[in-house]
């Protein structure tokens, strides 16, 4: 099928998506004739049967297809209350022939209503929390700087047109030009031919009048045109028209793109090759489960459903679902901020490559988007490095493929696939990992936020709604998908980046019965949430609720942080914890970026394009040395370079290998080594440690803070210690005086069961720790007295 047309004239409804305006042009579908007002652009409306009076027979002058029925196939605006008139203003003085107020509406148009004042407001994420981002300027900014966008198209012949053109894409769309190589190639399907030449995406590319998305049609085995919905299981059309250029599979289900087979490609052998281009090897979802003889028949997980792999990014391809579970008859929760499977993770920037090297093996520093950064955090398990270290240059078959696919194993991913943390139940009823949701998946972290605004009982674990999971059941959970953080658990919008929660974070357990709330944290209000701790070590011992594991859980950074609230390590009766009056770690960004953002997102937390990394500092890859501060100029604020707290990266390896060794010899007197004997003669383990008799409240206490730092390890007389990583390795920045105190009371009371004031330490084997204490010496047996 080949068709001679002109170039398409212009964007009549751009950048509307999906939201309803409410409250924009209340009454104005449907003949209300009402009074001339701003929003109409001081003329009367008529109502849309005015309009489709006369419009009904004008065409799309690219695909031929009548506007009045692309409008009315999926406009978001044709509903009760809006119309044709929400765009193109009143229509009392047009009547077919006469003045219209917007004849073409452009961005400023919908900025009308999506100005953050009225329908579908954009708060900014990354700067002054009043700040509004109109969603109409944001997604026309953001996709002028997208990879989407080129001046002059760098492809215009061939099978190329498909996707790399405005014309190639709306037409190859409609016509079914979509799929394997088995349709390309067909000469009756295409390719469509434009006389007037090819140009770049614009927002029409995507959007057709009324600011619907455009339909996709497909071939099916038989060469008939049917939608294009490759996996038959309802997908939103955002999905479709993603996925018939960024190809996940054939709408038969027999080939998928990267199969290494000519007739399984959409494009040639380096489309299907190119792990870093095409989302096969990144993006998972559970419609692939059909595909068992394709290098993803395992999704992530070993056939044993023992979850311990994660190989790519779990997509929502529905919106979560309210019906009631099948075990405990509550609804599900369903996420009001949904914006589809793609545009959950990416808005109209979508940029999500460093570059355009097709066989990039490394990750470049110098260019980097958001979803690099985040795809080699530890929020992403490290697996986008993971995927550069098998990279190879020229991947070219499906086994090849697939090595890429299946490489990244729970040796580094454990704190996501370590359990099946989507079990909510087990199979008795009773909480399995539902308790750990909140931090361990993505959907149970943006449930808990959304409740930080009313009472924290409005969270209900058995509400968690992981049906986008492979095979997921209550009971049980997924046998072959976990979920990452991904940006929707954090992000209410990953287009505009305004995050779920800024107000407070509620933490997850109570202290004396009362609450835990955090405020003035701003933007990193959502990172408290998790890294606030899971529990008191003091409270835990006085209630007789020992645990094996630190008490604060893995990663309580904000719980040190802000230690005034949450008490989080031992503290010993009568003596004082409270930060001292210069201590101002917990205000830096107060109510704006707050702390966590402020100092782990880089200088450009300020300029709305943070780094996603998560790294404050930059080390030596061999040594782990710190060398350098990454946002610097933040520290200067207060420690004043050249002056006496003046901190720089020596300094700050300097604190840090005080802590690391002050925590050793803390543990080496709950290990009760040679040379490190305790009071109670005892070596307090995770076999003895719940013992009350043997092992006091507070040396249960000094255990318990032993686990903050972790030991470097060694050997002692006859015994040898193993290095441990501890569960907070930077307290020392976070709040120094805090966890000084913590652990030299730990080491104080452990040494012969009395507090009183002073520690000795071994200088000669423990210099740094004896500088960290600024104890008198700095060789042999020195005395340090309390910070």
């Amino acid at each position: 099928m080949r068709r001679r047309v002109s170039k398409y004239a212009a964007l009549l409804a751009a950048f509307v998506m999906t939201a309803a305006l409410a409250g924009c042009g209340s009454g104005n579908k449907e003949g209300s004739n009402q009074a001339a007002s701003p929003l109409f652009g001081n003329v009367a409306t008529v109502g849309d049967t005015a309009c489709i009076q006369c419009h009904s027979a004008v065409t799309d002058p690219l695909t031929g297809e009548g506007i009045v029925a692309q409008y009315q196939q999926n406009s978001p605006h044709n509903e009760q209350g809006l119309g044709c008139e929400s765009c193109h203003g009143g229509g009392a003085q047009h009547n077919g022939v006469g003045p219209i107020p917007y004849p073409l509406p452009d961005a400023n148009r919908c900025a009308t209503c999506h100005s953050g004042s009225q329908a579908v407001p954009f708060t900014s994420a990354f700067g002054n929390l009043t700040t509004v981002v109109p969603f109409a300027t944001n997604a026309n900014t953001a996709f002028a700087t997208s990879n989407h966008v080129e001046g002059t198209p760098s492809h215009t012949s061939g099978l190329c047109i498909r996707c790399h053109t405005h014309e190639g894409a709306v037409l190859s769309n409609q016509s079914g030009f979509t799929g394997d190589a088995t349709i390309l190639g067909n000469a009756a399907y295409g390719p469509p031919v434009v006389t007037t030449g090819y140009t770049a995406f614009t927002c029409d590319t995507c959007h057709q009048h009324g600011g619907g998305l455009r339909g996709v049609k497909g071939r099916d085995a038989s060469g008939n045109l049917v939608l294009w919905n490759p996996d038959k299981q309802n997908k939103t059309d955002q999905f479709n028209l993603c996925t018939s250029c960024h190809n996940l599979y054939n709408y038969n289900q027999t080939a998928v793109i990267a199969s290494g087979t000519t007739a399984s490609g959409t494009l040639s052998y380096e489309h299907n090759t190119r792990w870093n281009r095409i989302p096969v090897t990144t993006h998972k979802e559970k419609g692939m489960a059909t595909l068992l003889t394709l290098p993803y028949a395992n999704m992530t997980s070993a056939a044993d459903s023992s979850n311990t792999r994660i190989t790519g990014y779990v997509i929502r391809t529905t919106k979560p679902a309210t019906s009631a579970t099948t075990v405990t008859g509550v609804n599900y929760n369903t996420d009001p901020s949904y914006k589809g499977p793609c545009f959950d993770c990416h808005g109209h920037e979508a940029k999500t490559n460093t570059n355009n090297n097709p066989y990039q093996t490394s990750y470049d520093p110098t260019q980097t988007t958001i979803y690099t950064d985040w795809a080699q955090s530890a929020h992403a398990g490290g697996i986008l490095q993971a995927k550069y270290s098998t990279a190879k240059a020229n991947l070219r078959t499906a086994a090849e493929v697939d090595s890429v696919i299946q490489a990244y194993t729970d040796t580094t991913t454990s704190v996501w696939s370590h359990y099946n943390w989507d079990s909510t139940l087990t199979s008795a009823g009773a909480d399995d990992r539902g308790s750990c949701q909140m931090c361990h998946t993505a959907t149970g972290i943006s449930n808990y936020m959304m409740k930080q605004n009313a009472a924290l009982d409005g969270y209900n674990a058995v509400q968690n709604n992981f049906s986008h999971l492979l095979g997921w059941n209550q009971k049980g959970g997924s046998k072959r998908q976990n979920e990452l953080l991904y940006c929707w658990g954090c992000h209410k919008d990953a287009g505009t980046g305004a995050l779920r929660n800024t107000s407070q974070a509620i933490l997850s357990f109570t202290l004396n019965s009362q609450p835990v709330i955090i405020t003035g944290a701003g933007n990193s209000s959502v990172c408290v949430v998790c890294h606030g701790g899971r529990g008191s070590a003091g409270e835990a011992a006085a209630n007789d609720q020992r645990s094996s594991r630190f008490n604060g859980h893995h990663a309580p950074t904000a719980g040190i942080l802000y230690s005034a609230q949450t008490h989080i390590g031992y503290e010993y009766a009568g003596l004082s914890y409270a930060n001292p009056s210069f201590f101002a770690h917990d205000k830096i960004g107060l109510n704006d970026a707050g702390p966590c953002a402020s100092c782990h997102m880089g200088p450009a937390a300020s300029d709305g394009k943070p780094s996603h990394t998560f790294l404050p500092v930059t080390t030596d890859p061999t040594t782990g040395v710190i060398t350098a501060i990454n946002n610097q100029a933040l520290c200067n604020t207060c420690h004043t370079p050249g002056g006496q707290f003046e901190m720089t990266p020596a300094k700050l390896e300097e604190e840090s290998d005080g802590y690391a060794q002050a925590s050793t010899i803390l543990n080496n007197y709950v290990a009760n080594v040679t040379g490190y004997t305790n009071y109670l003669s005892l070596a307090i383990t995770s076999s003895n440690y719940s013992d009350t008799t043997a092992v006091p409240n507070n040396a249960y206490g000094a255990y318990q803070n032993g686990k903050i730092g972790g030991t470097l390890g060694g050997t002692f007389g006859t015994t040898v210690i193993a290095p441990v990583n501890g569960d907070e390795p930077c307290a020392y920045v976070h709040n120094r005086f805090y966890i000084k105190r913590l652990i030299f009371d730990s080491i104080d009371w452990m040494d012969n069961g009395v507090l009183n004031g002073t520690i000795s330490i071994d200088a000669t084997t423990y210099p740094a720790a004896a500088a960290w204490f600024n104890a008198s010496g700095t060789s042999g047996t020195v005395t340090a007295t309390r910070p």
